[in-house]
């Protein structure tokens, strides 16, 4: 979920939190914007559950020629992240050079500037940073 920063300042840090949809009646979980019905049994009662915000890259794009809401950002990376909770988040992959970029990287949310919009408002989204943390596989 993007936000603007009027948005954010109006509704506050709730509004940016990071979370999933799940289905009450199969428990399946599911990315956020999936909130209109479940695709594994197609019941439609999803209820938010938030997310702890860590995860592991699953696969990766780098990007060189981006579109124009985010030029001057390139090259950048985007990644899909399989959280802990075990949802697909697609998501940008920050403060790491894209050639030590590698499948299996433990990563973690952060608060990020997304984009500068056209009429000069800037907007805010959940980025993924390497998990220092993260205790490596043995």
């Amino acid at each position: 979920m993007t936000v603007s920063a009027i948005e954010f300042s109006r509704l506050g840090p709730p509004k940016l939190r990071l979370y999933a949809m799940r289905c009450t009646k199969c428990n399946e979980l599911s990315p956020w914007w999936e909130h209109h019905h479940c695709h594994k049994c197609g019941g439609s009662e999803l209820v938010e559950q938030e997310l702890n915000g860590r995860g592991e890259l699953s696969n990766y794009t780098v990007v060189y020629y981006p579109p124009r809401d985010f030029l001057g950002q390139e090259p950048y990376v985007v990644g899909h992240i399989t959280m802990d909770e075990g949802v697909l988040m697609p998501a940008p992959v920050v403060d790491v050079a894209p050639e030590d970029v590698e499948v299996g990287t433990r990563v973690k949310a952060t608060l990020r500037r997304m984009k500068l919009g056209h009429e000069g408002d800037i907007y805010y989204s959940q980025k993924f940073v390497v998990d220092d943390e993260a205790t490596p596989a043995a």
